[in-house]
């Protein structure tokens, strides 16, 4: 099997996102998670103050960061720190609301097998793949299903959960926030107005964690370099400057970092072009297009894995998905009961600007300028942000 040239995982071992989260739990008084504290972090840096704030940017990467005219966060950058596997908002966003890398938490891309409910879904939404309901019309207990714990629900202290009005009440976010309060918002200068209040609406000790979607959305349409993703890095700059102003005083840690950064897709792959390798198939493509997760079918598995070698071997490299478990790629900790069956029997890890797409009868795939998910190091490495307030 093709493992020639294939990247690294993110580190786990002190300097990644779900190291982030470990620092923050114990930090404010909760359990250490075994993945163990963030290095340029540690717990005793966090404790000390009255209010932590974490905002949280969706898709911003160290580099794209470091090369965009945006002084509050570059002047502010205490070091860069990396994402969690796969570089993707499901798993990402998922470990910071519940404090666990991937391994325990179990979810592995924007496309889950869910072999509980006998379908492939949308994972946040909730919508099977073919399209359909989500959660909470088809009735599912999410909560049940996914088994996750909140990591607002671990600290001892206050908590507030500041999220676009229009995903703040999904079954999502519903399952992770726990005791924390909802301050829903609409746009930049809402959400710092709802940061604010958070952090001055008591007196006790509190942590808020605010999520800004929209430069992911941006840098998905036109590209991670684009003109307006490049925009709209200084409105959120500006931003989050005047948030800093205004909460000056309050002593508060104000932290901003990313769940994954973006790479252009320069090349694309469709299993479409391809119908040796589709037929092997038993399910759709999950996971990412970046990083696909496959489900062969039986007795199918050598064709399969030849066929890629010979259509696909310029474009992905070919990993069979139990080496990604042994290798540590989704983080440590015990593993979620449904980790496995959730990661197929390959992955198919993208290379550099290409990316892996296949239909769904009837539903055309999502013709993105930017993506994200694989092991490219501007997807793996987000920045930390570091402000006293």
């Amino acid at each position: 099997m093709d493992t020639v040239n294939l990247p690294q995982p993110p580190d786990y071992g002190g300097h990644s996102l779900a190291n982030l989260m470990a620092s923050l739990s114990a930090g404010l008084g909760g359990p250490m998670p075994h993945q163990g504290p963030l290095a340029v972090l540690p717990p005793e840096a966090v404790g000390g103050h009255r209010h932590v704030v974490l905002v949280l940017v969706d898709g911003l990467g160290d580099a794209f960061l470091q090369g965009q005219p945006a002084p509050f966060l570059n002047g502010h950058r205490l070091a860069g720190i990396e994402s969690v596997f796969p570089t993707t908002t499901a798993s990402g966003i998922t470990t910071v609301l519940t404090g666990d890398p991937p391994a325990v938490h179990g979810l592995t891309g924007w496309h889950v097998h869910f072999r509980e409910l006998g379908a492939v879904l949308a994972v946040l939404p909730g919508v099977p793949r073919y399209g359909g309901v989500g959660y909470d019309q088809a009735q599912v207990d999410l909560q049940r299903l996914l088994g996750h714990h909140s990591l607002f629900d671990r600290l001892p202290v206050a908590s507030a959960l500041v999220t676009p009005e229009h995903i703040a009440r999904t079954p999502f976010n519903e399952a992770h926030r726990g005791r924390a309060r909802l301050f829903p918002f609409k746009g930049l200068e809402s959400m710092v107005d709802q940061v604010v209040a958070a952090v001055r609406g008591g007196d006790a000790p509190r942590f808020v964690y605010a999520y800004w979607p929209e430069l992911d959305a941006r840098g998905h349409e036109h590209g991670p370099d684009g003109a307006e993703t490049r925009r709209h890095l200084q409105a959120v700059d500006t931003a989050l400057a005047t948030l800093a102003r205004r909460l000056a005083g309050t002593g508060t840690l104000l932290l901003v970092t990313a769940d994954h950064g973006m790479v252009a897709a320069h090349h694309r792959a469709d299993l479409a072009d391809h119908p040796g390798i589709a037929r092997c198939l038993a399910l759709p493509l999950c996971g990412e297009p970046r990083v696909a997760f496959a489900y062969v079918r039986h007795g199918w598995h050598e064709t399969f894995a030849r066929r890629v070698r010979e259509e696909l071997g310029h474009a992905c490299t070919l990993v069979p998905s139990h080496r990604l478990l042994e290798r540590g790629w989704f983080g440590p900790g015990r593993h979620h009961p449904e980790l496995e069956t959730r990661i197929g029997d390959f992955a198919l890890i993208m290379h550099p600007g290409w990316i892996l797409q296949d239909r769904i009868l009837g539903r055309e795939p999502h013709r993105m300028a930017g993506v994200h998910g694989g092991l490219d190091r501007r997807e793996v490495e987000i920045p930390l942000v570091r402000a006293l307030c």
